[in-house]
């Protein structure tokens, strides 16, 4: 498989409409993964557990081993709420609060993680719809 996909294999726990839950094989390395928190939103702490949305989660039933796929776009764009953005707010709030303020070094810091707290809380208010951004597909194995 293309590394730029993000894979999982394991056996379905829990089916229900428009999710499912799966318990992997083997211990996930969600550490330097930019979706972790949004595929376990349920379970944020497990990491041989996933709940993913799926539409059509009904067509599968618990126990059936399958392998989760998600596309290289959606890692690109968890990649971006999560890491790149986050920087290119915290860096020209610095430097847009150091033109104005040329002396305010502290308070271009300050300003900046201000800035980093509030954009956390958005992120976190919408981490469902963002979630459901995700695409997943799922196989039989």
């Amino acid at each position: 498989m293309n590394k730029d996909y993000v894979t999982h294999q394991g056996i379905i726990t829990r089916v229900s409409d428009g999710s499912l839950t799966l318990r992997t094989d083997e211990a996930c390395s969600c550490d330097g993964c930019a979706v972790a928190s949004l595929c376990n939103k349920d379970n944020p702490k497990s990491h041989d557990t996933l709940t993913i949305d799926l539409p059509d989660a009904t067509r599968f039933s618990v126990g059936e081993r399958v392998e989760i796929i998600a596309s290289s776009g959606s890692t690109l764009r968890a990649t971006w709420w999560a890491l790149l953005l986050p920087t290119l707010l915290f860096v020209g709030i610095i430097l847009a609060v150091r033109l104005i303020w040329p002396s305010s070094g502290a308070l271009s810091l300050v300003a900046g993680f201000v800035v980093l707290g509030i954009y956390d809380l958005i992120l976190y208010l919408m981490r469902r719809r963002l979630a459901g951004r995700i695409s997943w597909s799922v196989k039989r194995l």
